[in-house]
């Protein structure tokens, strides 16, 4: 009997040694009671995870990373769903973000709904260019190219450039293409500067579009800045951790480096150059660059 009192005792102390010392790991946030798909080989599903500097340690049962872990965040998920960062892998991420300040055009059913817009959209703005993305006239009663007729009477001081959603053509008024000098009748290697009855449409098919883009001055750093910031947080909200994004310039890429550096940008971006020469100088130059959340190693 007193044998077994001593075992009871001794094992009484053991415990309660135990569990003042087990909690010995501190991290910056502990999320239990969820339901959180690994995504691993076995798409396993744990309760609970702990998180220390920005990234998960562990992942398990609730009970096991409940008494490893102490934090100074504690989030009881309430059963609800946890998944892994979503990946978009082909985007533009950098331009979703300029295209915020610029006149949406998605869905518009009609040249005069993408007027009407365009026009209510500089309605008490001092703009120096009018930028707008998205029209398709695929999706219009009248499946055809439009003219800058209507433009160009709206805005006869102010240059307006409307991408088609694809990226692939734009439409342009006279003030847009003088600044260019573009000509009726003009011709250019890989893409079309449109023409009727001897004059131009104001519709430029890729390589006339990127003609009168590079006429437009480059974005100032800020402007860049306030772009990513945010597309990274409406990205943020529904989830998306990593993206794809075809077709960056060199100084963007260098300035997607400093702002990760800074502790500004947290997406994770895998940047395709663009084929520009001077792109292309400077990275066969230099070769790939790989970074904890960007990575370049592939053209556009």
């Amino acid at each position: 009997m007193y044998n077994l009192t001593q075992k009871l005792i001794f094992s009484c102390l053991l415990l309660a040694f135990s569990s003042c010392t087990y909690k010995s790991i501190e991290v910056d946030l502990i999320v239990h009671n969820a339901t959180v798909y690994t995504a691993d080989d076995q798409f396993a599903v744990v309760e609970a995870f702990a998180v220390k500097d920005g990234k998960i340690i562990e992942l398990g049962a609730e009970r096991a990373i409940m008494n490893k872990y102490d934090a100074s965040e504690i989030i009881d998920a309430k059963k609800q769903f946890v998944y892994p960062g979503f990946i978009d892998g082909h985007c533009h991420f950098l331009y979703y973000g300029k295209g915020l300040t610029n006149v949406d055009l998605v869905g518009t059913k009609s040249w005069e709904e993408v007027v009407d817009k365009v026009k209510r959209f500089s309605e008490n703005r001092q703009l120096e260019f009018i930028l707008g993305r998205g029209w398709d006239q695929n999706d219009w009663e009248v499946e055809e190219f439009p003219n800058n007729k209507a433009l160009n009477e709206l805005f006869p001081s102010t240059p307006v450039i409307l991408s088609r959603i694809d990226g692939h053509a734009l439409i342009a008024n006279k003030v847009a293409l003088d600044m260019a000098k573009i000509k009726a009748g003009q011709v250019i290697e890989g893409g079309i500067f449109e023409t009727k009855d001897g004059e131009l449409t104001g519709v430029l098919i890729d390589n006339a579009k990127d003609y009168l883009m590079s006429f437009i001055p480059k974005d100032e750093e800020k402007e860049l800045r306030d772009a990513l910031l945010i597309a990274q947080k409406n990205c943020f909200e529904v989830g998306l951790t990593t993206i794809d994004d075809a077709g960056l310039d060199k100084n963007e890429i260098q300035l997607i480096d400093k702002m990760h550096r800074e502790g500004q940008l947290k997406m994770r971006i895998y940047a395709m150059i663009s084929d520009k020469r001077d792109n292309l100088d400077y990275y066969y130059k230099n070769g790939p660059f790989k970074s904890e959340r960007l990575n370049v190693r592939s053209v556009k």
